[in-house]
């Protein structure tokens, strides 16, 4: 496992208003391309998040910026801190295992539930059709439209399964667990290659009516917490890039004039 560089950059050059979707209202906008950019710790721990600046550059008002911030407080990723500021939180290793555990318990329930239920064809057609979507985005090397395209897939069982809200509340907590998910892909912990055989077996179970199965199949892809425990104490140079991360904004301010980050 090699090391990773990091880059603290500022704002201006982390976040565009180009970059803000296109559906959804102001706030949503806003608050999606900041915790994807939290996310892939292009915003790491204990960056400042300034309503004005963020605002300035983004060309919108404070107040739909304030409103992303409290969203974003909501899920962990942010800690508001009255008359200081709002800062990106620290990497918690304890959060990431409690949303794995959580996670688990829904996507199983969700899983088993919908291959119980049945996939009509069209929607089998669709779901086969994501899977080659996954394909072509490793093939084109692009780890952001793999990680969207994995999280569509995942919510559109959800959605098949008529549990949509379920959705809804374990993308809320499962915050921590997609920044280390994030760091685990740049470790080459988990290949992408090895991920679409998983969901190929997921949803040819759930196609199959197979609960048994699809449970299997959902178990070898998002791991138990026992196995993320596992995974986690084999490679220790991940412990210490989120311990190192949760450090790299306090040494760039302590040295201006190196911005560059280099674990291990």
């Amino acid at each position: 496992m090699a090391a990773l560089t990091f880059n603290v950059r500022p704002l201006a050059d982390v976040i565009d208003a180009r970059d803000l979707q296109d559906d959804g209202s102001l706030v949503e906008k806003i608050y999606a391309l900041l915790r994807r950019r939290i996310i892939d710790l292009s915003l790491p721990p204990e960056s400042a998040l300034v309503e004005q600046e963020v605002a300035s550059v983004l060309e919108v008002s404070k107040t739909p910026v304030r409103e992303a911030i409290i969203r974003l407080s909501r899920e962990g990723l942010v800690q508001v801190i009255p008359k200081s500021g709002s800062y990106v939180t620290a990497v918690s290793l304890d959060r990431y295992l409690e949303s794995c555990f959580v996670r688990t318990q829904l996507e199983v329930g969700c899983a088993k539930r919908l291959a119980t239920l049945g996939v009509g064809l069209a929607d089998q057609v669709k779901l086969k059709a994501l899977l080659t979507e996954q394909e072509d985005a490793i093939k084109q090397e692009d780890n952001a439209r793999f990680f969207e395209l994995d999280e569509r897939l995942h919510k559109r069982l959800f959605e098949l399964a008529g549990l949509p809200g379920a959705w809804e509340i374990m993308n809320v907590g499962k915050a921590e667990m997609d920044r280390v998910r994030h760091l685990k892909r740049l470790f080459g912990i988990r290949q992408p290659d090895l991920v679409v055989e998983e969901h190929r077996a997921l949803v040819n179970a759930i196609i199959d009516r197979d609960p048994n199965k699809a449970e299997q199949a959902m178990l070898e892809n998002i791991g138990a917490v026992e196995d993320e425990m596992i995974s986690i104490s084999e490679n220790p140079l991940l412990l210490r890039t989120i311990e190192d991360l949760n450090q790299i904004v306090a040494l760039d301010r302590r040295s201006r004039g190196n911005k560059k980050f280099v674990t291990g």
